[in-house]
């Protein structure tokens, strides 16, 4: 079997949150497949396994054939948007947490222009805000600096800046990234909304199937992952605690800022 390496993660590095959330889900898939082929003999690999593979937009590896890994025809969740239990200066708004882009400086701005506290939790807040928060702002322009130029612009809500983006049929892998995590399950017929093959979805570890484990909340899959790790450990030559390592940290990094309740 191929060796698996994966980028290390420096939570003391800012980078995009949306990142780090489908890092976990990609590499909980790896380690599932890395398991399935040593405790499986009847398990193949459909494709090389490797985070590129679990990361584009392509229909590959465990994806599932027939609904081209769930983006099509789906639209995007509102409510996965958003974290309510953080505050603006946590990276309440997911799509732009851990990012400086142009509208993470209006919502600033905006925040101080009608009085929201950017240190409460959206959950302490009118829910008014929130609806701002997704769909925008259209009242007037707001005032901004970003990359060190004043600019003016609307605050359009991050649901339509990722349908824009949806729509103008971007390539960019981030984006498709953020598009296939924000956007709502498909209902396919051959995997039910999970978008992973048959074979793939049969693969349990620890009683639980791949499927079963994203949708864990944080605190919880931390335990889970830690039960799996024991039994791996144990496993002479075993190739899957990096992958186990990668989990952890971003998953104990997701817990620290407060996405106790996220499920992936």
């Amino acid at each position: 079997m191929p060796e698996i390496s994966l980028k290390a993660f420096n939570p003391k590095i800012e980078s995009s949150l949306v990142g780090t959330i489908v890092g976990v889900s990609d590499s909980w898939r790896l380690l599932y497949a890395n398991l399935a082929s040593r405790w499986n003999p009847n398990w193949t690999w459909m494709t090389e396994p490797s985070p590129e593979n679990y990361s584009s937009n392509d229909c590959s590896s465990d994806d599932c054939a027939f609904c081209h890994s769930g983006v099509a025809g789906s639209d995007i969740d509102p409510e996965r948007m958003i974290a309510p239990e953080l505050s603006l200066r946590k990276g309440a708004v997911l799509l732009w947490a851990g990012t400086d882009c142009g509208p993470v400086k209006m919502i600033r701005q905006l925040a101080g222009l009608i009085g929201i506290d950017e240190e409460k939790p959206l959950a302490e807040q009118d829910r008014r805000f929130v609806d701002i928060l997704l769909y925008g702002y259209g009242e007037e322009p707001i005032l901004y600096v970003h990359n060190g130029k004043q600019k003016i612009g609307c605050y359009r809500g991050c649901v339509n800046d990722l349908k824009f983006m949806r729509e103008a049929g971007t390539t960019s892998k981030g984006n498709l990234r953020a598009i296939r995590y924000f956007s709502g399950p498909v209902v396919c017929k051959e995997c039910n909304g999970s978008r992973l093959r048959l074979e793939s979805r049969h693969i349990r570890i620890h009683g639980l199937s791949i499927v079963e484990a994203l949708q864990l909340p944080v605190p919880e899959m931390l335990s889970f992952l830690r039960d799996v790790s024991r039994s791996v450990g144990r496993e002479e030559g075993s190739d899957g605690m990096p992958l186990i390592e990668a989990i952890q940290a971003r998953l104990e990094h997701l817990q620290r800022i407060g996405l106790q309740s996220l499920r992936l």
